[in-house]
């Protein structure tokens, strides 16, 4: 991305590209559902269909992609470690790979605490649909203001304030006490996670090398998502073992603490705004 758009377009191409997850994560379940009534064949048609779409259009953007690379292609672990060493010497990229990280593996398990809250509630799983489409138009709503928002706080003003919303939202899914409430709160958390990446997305793309962008990133998304499946399978493990009440309690603390951290993080504090 930091090659197709200037870096001063940056937040807006995140936006739109988080905004257009959330459309088709919004639209995707309900269309596939239609289709597969129609012919169980056609979800899959269309679905190769759209990535043929997706490659052809490729040719039609007229940038490069990369710089023009004169060095000889190395060992892939020396390339690996090379990210990997950029990214630690890196104090602000460092921290948001971590702050991210921690903020995904508590996360993780909200799916799992919201069905279990609705259920409690004697929810259809229709209603629990709704809440889940509702969180979704959160989070288009929070892709189309991340980069409005951008342009008028600074990155530590961002960070640090959606960092407190992700803290401040969780403990509230223990006082919803319908499913029309329980569908607020997840919304409002979508709203700030969209304007969280574009941001911190953004910001990153900006500072990291071009010829060290992929690297770089790849060891970022390793560390800020690969505790997820870790996160999902502690929110199922607390959830039987202590009730989901006690779950968002010791998820709240957690991001608490991640809030906190943020809060008093030097590097996040005074960064500097993109050119």
């Amino acid at each position: 991305m930091a090659r197709v758009v200037p870096k001063a377009q940056l937040p807006a191409a995140t936006a739109q590209n988080m905004a257009t997850d959330g459309i088709t994560v919004l639209a995707g379940p309900p269309l596939g559902g239609a289709l597969y009534l129609v012919s169980n064949v056609l979800p899959f048609l269309a679905d190769a269909i759209s990535y043929a779409v997706s490659v052809l259009s490729l040719f039609f953007i007229k940038t490069n992609f990369q710089e023009k690379r004169l060095a000889a292609r190395r060992k892939l672990w020396v390339e690996i470690y090379e990210g990997l060493k950029w990214l630690w010497h890196q104090p602000l990229i460092r921290f948001m790979a971590i702050l991210t990280g921690g903020n995904n593996l508590i996360s993780a398990g909200y799916i799992l605490i919201i069905i279990v809250l609705a259920q409690n509630m004697h929810a259809s799983s229709f209603t629990i649909g709704i809440i889940f489409a509702i969180g979704g138009i959160g989070g288009i709503l929070g892709a189309i203001v991340g980069p409005f928002i951008q342009k008028r706080f600074s990155f530590g003003q961002v960070i640090i304030g959606t960092s407190w919303a992700f803290a401040v939202a969780m403990p509230l899914y223990t006082i919803a006490p319908n499913p029309i409430v329980l569908d607020i709160v997840p919304a409002a958390a979508f709203i700030s996670g969209p304007v969280y990446n574009v941001v911190q997305f953004s910001y990153r793309s900006a500072l990291i090398p071009d010829e060290l962008q992929g690297r770089v990133n790849s060891v970022f998304r390793l560390i800020a998502f690969g505790g997820q499946p870790l996160g999902l399978a502690l929110t199922g493990l607390l959830i039987q073992s202590v009730g989901v009440i006690q779950t968002v309690l010791i998820a709240s603390v957690g991001l608490v603490l991640l809030a906190l951290a943020a809060t008093v993080n030097k590097h996040v504090r005074s960064a500097k705004p993109l050119a």
